[in-house]
């Protein structure tokens, strides 16, 4: 269970919304669903040479109080950048206390 002082980074949970442009094009863009306290652990970071170019990833690991409605399929904005979900966040104990969610920022991502 988490303790409300280590809950001390501001997190926004967005969910990927399909709208259609002026010239009918379909556009991807992000929904806020909620604004939420986290704490927030980096797990690692690395940079690689890749189509030519130096890339970087991040992976971070968001612990939340236990709410229902997030998926996989959602991302995190933190710090002004965003952070894909790369697993189905997780019940950490089975009691419905606190929610885990493995996000990933840099190039795996592919949103913006």
């Amino acid at each position: 269970m988490l303790n409300a002082g280590e809950l001390d980074q501001r997190i926004t949970v967005q969910s990927p919304a399909a709208t259609v442009d002026a010239l009918g094009q379909r556009v991807e863009t992000w929904t806020n669903v909620a604004t939420l306290w986290a704490k927030a652990t980096p797990l690692r970071g690395r940079e690689f040479f890749a189509a030519g170019a130096m890339q970087s990833e991040a992976a971070v690991r968001f612990s939340i109080r236990y709410r229902t409605g997030i998926t996989g399929a959602m991302r995190v904005l933190w710090r002004s950048v965003p952070h894909a979900i790369v697993a189905e966040p997780m019940d950490v104990d089975g009691g419905k206390h606190t929610l885990e969610i493995m996000a990933s920022a840099g190039i795996r991502d592919g949103q913006t």
